[in-house]
């Protein structure tokens, strides 16, 4: 009796003693393989990014204020392509601007709070000026109203510092210049504003709203 039972342990204890020993070849096989450390996949960011912005510029050899924005995608974190646009906000006196067209943005490197990019926008824009002028008429000086209507391309390159407050909002402060050329009058063309006088330094400050950073 007592050797059948032993039998019978024996035949129940060879697939445990079997499978520890499977078990040890597998751990010895594995521990004779070199290690490999873990895949790292980082995300790449795209994201939607919209920029309120008011520019301090000179029109007509007159400092100016214009605000507008600018909105679009941010590609690869790097890249941007959109549009914006902008009308003139102070010193008017007789006379509207407004312009516009595409924005293209390189996002350069930084840290969490710092950064900088280049930005450029391609466009044209249209300026507008009444007033009054004096002629002759029967002997006797008069005042005459007009209205003369000026479109003109535009490239406005620029510069930006970045400053992150979070991943989503931060602050653009830039400086650059605005080119134009090509202007064709409407009627009266002589009161138009020559188109160089449509030129001229511009700074901005705008808040970056989105970007997926």
């Amino acid at each position: 009796m007592t050797k059948a039972i032993g039998g019978v342990l024996a035949l129940c204890l060879l697939p445990i003693a079997a499978s520890a020993q499977t078990g040890a070849a597998l751990d010895r096989s594995t521990a004779d393989q070199p290690s490999q450390g873990p895949m790292i996949v980082e995300r790449v960011h795209n994201g939607f990014l919209v920029v309120p912005e008011f520019k301090f510029t000179e029109v007509d050899k007159r400092s100016a204020g214009m605000a507008g924005a600018y909105a679009g995608v941010v590609l690869d974190e790097h890249f941007f392509v959109g549009g914006g646009g902008y009308v003139l906000t102070t010193e008017r006196r007789g006379r509207d601007l407004a312009y516009g067209g595409l924005v293209l943005q390189w996002l350069g490197a930084g840290n969490d709070v710092f950064g900088f990019s280049a930005k450029t926008l391609l466009g044209g824009g249209s300026t507008e000026s009444t007033g009054t002028y004096q002629v002759f008429d029967r002997g006797r000086l008069i005042n005459l109203p007009f209205r003369a209507r000026q479109n003109f391309f535009v490239a406005e390159p620029e510069a930006d510092l970045l400053i992150h407050f979070t991943d989503h909002v931060g602050l653009a402060v830039g400086a650059g210049y605005r080119f134009t050329g090509s202007a064709r009058y409407g009627h009266d063309i002589g009161f138009g504003i020559p188109d160089s006088r449509l030129s001229g330094p511009v700074g901005s400050i705008g808040l970056q709203i989105g970007g997926g950073r």
